[in-house]
């Protein structure tokens, strides 16, 4: 449950992230065009200059776009491989092949997998190095293996 907590709040931060960004830049345009109502210092908020030594207005954003394309995929993968790896599980389980056991088992090791990916993202700004990624893949593997080996 907890993961799946993790997983729809990383989904809904990427999007907010490119629904804003994608905001900032439709709007962004307005500023050179004198659309205020402040005297045309050409802000687009009234009463916000940038003439003044107040704080500048927001940053594009833009650039931040490009390293959420990067950010997510490595990570959705591997929590998309898990959570089908889950399912099998659970339908070993309800069938019967799957005893008490070696299903408490395989589940601890989804589960170790699950938060070492979700770990590494967090150290790494969401991102997944090459190597911790081929590390994950591994582990899958050998998960997917473990559960067909233990029915």
């Amino acid at each position: 449950m907890l993961s799946l907590i993790k997983t729809s709040a990383i989904a809904a931060l990427t999007l907010s992230l490119a629904a804003g960004s994608a905001f900032a830049a439709e709007h962004h345009g307005h500023e050179d065009r004198g659309m205020s109502s402040s005297g045309g210092n050409g802000a687009y908020y009234p009463g916000i200059s940038n003439e003044d030594d107040s704080m500048p207005l927001a940053a594009p954003v833009d650039q931040t776009t490009a390293s959420i394309a990067v950010r997510t995929p490595r990570l959705s993968n591997i929590l998309g491989e898990l959570r089908a790896a889950n399912h099998r599980m659970d339908v070993k389980r309800s069938e019967g092949e799957l005893n008490a056991v070696a299903f408490n088992r395989v589940r601890r090791e989804e589960a170790d997998i699950r938060a070492r990916a979700v770990r590494v993202a967090d150290l790494h700004g969401g991102m997944i190095p090459n190597r911790s990624y081929a590390q994950l893949q591994k582990d899958v593997r050998r998960l997917d293996w473990n559960i067909a080996r233990s029915t």
